[in-house]
């Protein structure tokens, strides 16, 4: 109901409203190209950052796609990278060093910027790529460090952003009731399908204001060989289908009608800020396949992974900004001049791109001796 609305009655609405409204307009305004800085800094990883620059929307260069800056090869657009800048870390308010310009294969945040100010989904759009540019430091940040970056081109001038990577807040324990089990079982291989809800229990620190990302994995596939050399293949497999009400804590009334709110898992303590909390996670169609009834893999290969990320300020403004603008109610109207337009939110100088942090604490529930205690507990 709520896509329909938004996709079909919202549009005709306004194109009823605005019919010959609409004229091509290129706004005659001075801008000068200024640093982008990207980087997301994790505990215990390597600092990487990318630099690019700003561009008009309008540019007509055959340089730079529609798609800037990322080209049709999934690489940054060669022209909008900044490769001969100086970039200086500090840390905790000391110089630390300056860093080395790389290349090659790069994961260097959680999401992958695109477009001047939007972030999408890692699972998307993969970041790791052949050939990609970014600034790399020697330090390896920590827990409670302040982190300052700052760049400075002779052709785009400085940026500078500051950031604390957070503490890492623990998953306490993790509770689970299954539903609809089915043996799918068959001479030479084991299948088993099944529904879960579970709690997912952590404790927020409640002596600051502290931020949230929650993402929940398998390792999909696995092949292996067991103690007596046979070869087997196992896989886990299910749909995330969790819609905790914290995961919703940033949308209004009118949006939770019109907007679309599904897939962020992003949220602050402002609900349960020094309290113990379960995060209400659910899974359908969560399936265990074991290709070798005669192997004996490794408990440990096969799993569910729950990962609870304390991230930055910067991150959560940023993503929730990107929300409004792409999905909210607001930056819809923006879109077609009903409303001040919504900007990404940026903790960099030049308002350009964001320097976030975060540290995770993983948790894996190990799907073989989930399944022997289900089937122990049917024969009871």
């Amino acid at each position: 109901m709520r896509r329909f609305l938004r996709k079909y009655i919202l549009p005709l609405v306004l194109s009823l409203v605005l019919t010959s409204c609409f004229s091509d307009f290129e706004p005659d305004i001075e801008s000068k190209p200024v640093l982008c800085m990207i980087s997301n800094i994790s505990d215990g990883d390597s600092i990487k950052v990318s630099l690019t620059h700003t561009w008009r929307w309008s540019d007509k260069s055959e340089s730079i796609s529609m798609n800037a800056p990322w080209g049709s090869d999934g690489k940054l657009e060669s022209d909008l990278l900044v490769e001969d800048a100086l970039v200086k870390l500090y840390v905790n308010d000391e110089y630390k060093e300056t860093l080395k310009l790389g290349k090659g294969m790069s994961g260097i945040g959680m999401n992958k910027y695109i477009n001047g100010g939007v972030y999408y989904p890692v699972d998307d759009y993969p970041w790791a790529t052949t050939g990609y540019v970014y600034y790399i430091a020697d330090y390896i940040p920590q827990c409670g460090d302040k982190i300052r970056l700052e760049a400075e081109s002779e052709e785009y001038g400085s940026a500078w952003a500051e950031v604390t990577v957070p503490q890492t807040v623990e998953i306490d324990s993790v509770d689970y009731t299954v539903s609809n089990f089915d043996d799918r079982n068959t001479a030479l291989s084991e299948f088993y399908l099944f529904n879960m809800n579970l709690s997912v229990w952590f404790s927020d620190p409640g002596n600051e204001t502290n931020y949230y990302m929650f993402e929940t994995s398998s390792p999909g596939y696995f092949k292996g060989v067991d103690a007596e050399g046979l070869e087997y293949e196992e896989s886990v497999n299910f749909r995330d289908v969790t819609d905790d009400p914290l995961f919703t804590e940033h949308v209004s009334a009118i949006d939770h009608v019109l907007a679309e709110t599904s897939g962020y898992s992003l949220f602050s303590d402002r609900q349960i800020s020094g309290k113990s909390y379960p995060l209400h996670v659910r899974l359908e169609g969560v399936s265990y396949q074991l290709d070798n009834r005669s192997a004996i893999p490794d408990a440990e290969n096969s799993y569910i992974k729950f990962i609870l990320y304390s991230i930055s300020p910067s991150y959560y403004r940023h993503v929730i900004s990107v929300w409004a603008a792409n999905d909210g109610i607001v930056g819809a109207l923006g879109d077609v001049g009903l409303a001040e337009p919504v900007f990404a939110a940026s903790n960099v100088s030049t308002g350009a791109g964001v320097v976030s942090a975060s540290a995770k604490y993983e948790y894996k529930l190990y799907m073989r001796p989930l399944i022997e205690s289900i089937q122990k507990e049917s024969q009871q």
